[in-house]
């Protein structure tokens, strides 16, 4: 059987040697090191996760199948702190009923063929380039930062360049991201040998086949956007491996260039438009599609790219 043809439940069903055998194969052919192999369980769903490196990026096997994407608003059932937010917000910005808000906001219910693939475990700018830590320019922004007596975290100055400092105040590292549009992203891709998801593709990635509104289930919570929780079911990897659709500030580009998954720029959440809203950028058939047309326009603009590698199997 081709490695592309691999589904969930093909997967799943092998035995533990035959699951590594086959691991150890797909590695080989791809030019891979094996990371690791074992059972998860991810919202209450088991799986068999399997990662790989190359050279410094991490992939997880993500098998194939016929699932079915989008949503249907049909399904949902608010709790009571996600209906009055949403009241809240329709009666500020004039929006519709929630379930039609819902079935604008969502890609609709589709089946659709998916190969298995192997895709990454984090998001991944193709224009971002490593800066060595004893660069003058590093040094220029964490006297700043200490000036202001900021932690670890990280900060981006005018320039682009960034500084991630660890739990000591000291540099754990620097880059700097070039502003790119969709073309030259995708042509980074290839050069290395990879390409983005589809928007199916990403769909299938996130939530794994999940039908709740987000992969882990339809609650959200109430105090609070998703960058102010650093902690909770969105930031754990998912039923794949994959730390994905974390932070609607750090949406992720697909190869439709008006289509982008997993936020919306953090568009509401600065608008305050409420935190269910702030949540339901999270979803994951959400499509913010005003948002995508415009990020794909002449007057649109990022400060950073990201993309979902993959890896096609043969």
């Amino acid at each position: 059987m081709p490695y592309a043809e691999l589904d969930f439940v093909q997967w799943n069903d092998r035995s533990d040697e035959a699951a590594g055998r086959l691991a150890r194969e797909l590695a080989a052919r791809h030019d891979l090191t094996l990371v690791g192999l074992r059972g998860t369980v991810y919202a209450g769903r088991p799986h068999r996760t399997a990662l790989f490196d190359r050279s410094g990026l991490r992939f997880a096997l993500v098998p194939g199948g016929r699932p079915t994407l989008g949503y249907d608003a049909a399904r949902f059932r608010p709790d009571r702190s996600q209906s009055d937010s949403y009241a809240d917000s329709a009666e500020e910005y004039g929006l519709p009923p929630l379930a039609e808000y819902l079935d604008a906001m969502t890609s609709p219910l589709r089946d659709v063929d998916l190969p298995a693939m192997l895709v990454a475990v984090e998001a991944f700018d193709p224009a971002e380039t490593p800066v060595p830590p004893d660069d003058p320019r590093v040094g220029q922004l964490v006297a700043s930062i200490s000036h202001r007596g900021d932690g670890a975290g990280s900060v981006r100055s005018a320039d682009g360049l960034t500084v991630e400092l660890d739990h000591t105040g000291q540099v754990a590292r620097a880059w700097e991201v070039e502003e790119v549009d969709h073309d030259e992203a995708m042509a980074a891709l290839a050069a290395l040998g990879l390409r983005t998801t589809s928007p199916d593709e990403w769909e299938w990635a996130c939530g794994a086949g999940a039908t709740t509104l987000f992969r882990w289930g339809d609650d959200s919570p109430a105090d609070g956007y998703p960058v102010e929780h650093r902690t909770g079911a969105h930031r754990t990897a998912n039923l794949w491996g994959l730390a994905i659709g974390q932070d609607s500030y750090r949406y992720e580009v697909t190869t439709e260039p008006t289509v982008v998954c997993g936020g919306d720029g953090g568009v509401t959440a600065c608008g305050g438009s409420g935190f269910f809203l702030g949540w339901l950028t999270l979803a994951t058939a959400y499509r913010d599609e005003d948002f995508g047309r415009w990020l794909a326009s002449d007057d649109g603009y990022a400060d950073e790219t990201l993309t979902r590698p993959v890896i096609s199997l043969s």
